[in-house]
C-alpha cells in the first residue's frame, strides 16, 4: 500500500514538474546513464559506465548505436544499432523502437541540452546524462 501512495505522489510531482519538450533534436549526442528508477520506488545508480548510447536523430527518425569512449577521446562502436522514429501524441513525445521482432515505445520525460529521461511500458524510468569525453590533460 505504502508503495502505491509513493508511486502516486511520484507521478504527480513529476507531472508537476514537468518541462515542455520544445527541441528534439537535443538527443542527438553522447549519453550515459545515470540510474534507473523502478515501479517501487527504488533507484539503481551507476557511477561508472563503459558503453555509452550515441544518439543520432533527424526529422523525427534517428538510430541509436552503444560505443565505448576510448581515452583519446574516440569511441569504438559496439555494432549494436536500434533504430527508431519519434511519435508526438498531444503534448507528449515517444521514442517507437521497431524491427521485425518486436516494438516498445518509451516516453520522453525530461530532455534538456544536458540530461533526458525516459519511461516504459514496465514502469521504469532511465535517466542520462550527456557524456563527458574523458581529459587527460
Amino acid at each position: 500500500m505504502k508503495a502505491k501512495i509513493l508511486i502516486a505522489l511520484s507521478l504527480i510531482l513529476v507531472s508537476c514538474n514537468q518541462q515542455k519538450i520544445e527541441d528534439i533534436s537535443l538527443l542527438n549526442g553522447y549519453w550515459e546513464i545515470e540510474k534507473v528508477t523502478f515501479p517501487s520506488g527504488d533507484d539503481k545508480e551507476y557511477k561508472v559506465n563503459t558503453v555509452i548510447d550515441y544518439i543520432q536523430i533527424k526529422d523525427s527518425v534517428g538510430t541509436r548505436e552503444k560505443v565505448m569512449p576510448r581515452l583519446d577521446g574516440r569511441f569504438t562502436s559496439m555494432k549494436e544499432y536500434e533504430n527508431f522514429s519519434i511519435k508526438k501524441e498531444g503534448d507528449d513525445f515517444y521514442i517507437v523502437y521497431k524491427n521485425e521482432e518486436s516494438e516498445r515505445r518509451e516516453k520522453i520525460e525530461i530532455l534538456t541540452k544536458d540530461r533526458f529521461g525516459v519511461s516504459n511500458e514496465q514502469d521504469k524510468t532511465y535517466f542520462y546524462k550527456r557524456f563527458e569525453k574523458f581529459s587527460l590533460k
